[in-house]
């Protein structure tokens, strides 16, 4: 959609990226290898590569952002790849780290894709969820309608608005067997929501 490519939206969203890559970089160790899950125009993952030594991002999508531009995959540091399997197309074991930034909502089964990304991640890396998370009806409505509206000004991005609320990620935790290792809120740039955090590792 044309306001996905209207300036003003583009520097809105590097805000945001820089914000998101400035609070990551906190969590990601020099020289891991990192999946970005839904890394739409993978610009969380140009600001990622600046700010922590030697990491190889691999953004991976079910669409290719149509503010993706080629010239950003032109960095040795950053790749992408399309999604177009059910299944996660990595081996067993492949990351130090797999960042899931405001993504799992915009799955079919969130509940799946959290047990997918926990199958990549070495036994001694780490998933780094960052997600909304409903605490109420009113809360689930206030969520819902924002991200419809924010992801329907850019072409093809699937918007099934597969919220979870709080209490039940926290239980989805417990039964997949990932323990939470550091835990934190941050507000999300525009619309001012609490976002929740994880670090999870295998139990």
């Amino acid at each position: 959609m044309f306001l996905a490519k209207l300036p003003l939206y583009k520097k809105l969203t590097e805000q945001r990226s820089i914000k998101f890559a400035e609070y990551l970089s906190k969590l990601i160790p020099e020289n891991s290898t990192v999946l970005d899950f839904g890394c739409g125009n993978m610009y969380t993952a140009r600001e990622l590569v600046k700010r922590v030594k030697g990491i190889q991002v691999t953004g991976i999508d079910v669409v290719k952002d149509q503010n993706l531009d080629d010239a950003l995959l032109q960095n040795k540091q950053l790749e992408f790849k399309l999604l177009q399997t059910k299944e996660v197309p990595f081996a067993d074991n492949t990351f130090d780290i797999v960042v899931a930034l405001a993504t799992m909502h915009h799955t079919e089964n969130p509940e799946y894709y959290l047990s997918e990304l926990k199958r990549i991640i070495k036994p001694t890396g780490a998933l780094i969820l960052i997600e909304e998370m409903y605490i109420n009806v009113i809360d689930k409505i206030y969520i819902s309608s924002q991200d419809w509206l924010l992801n329907k000004m850019k072409t093809g991005v699937p918007v099934p608005l597969n919220f979870r609320s709080h209490k039940h990620y926290l239980q989805e935790f417990k039964k997949q067997g990932l323990n939470i290792e550091f835990e934190d809120g941050i507000r999300a740039f525009l619309t001012g929501m609490h976002v929740y955090v994880y670090k999870l590792r295998k139990a």
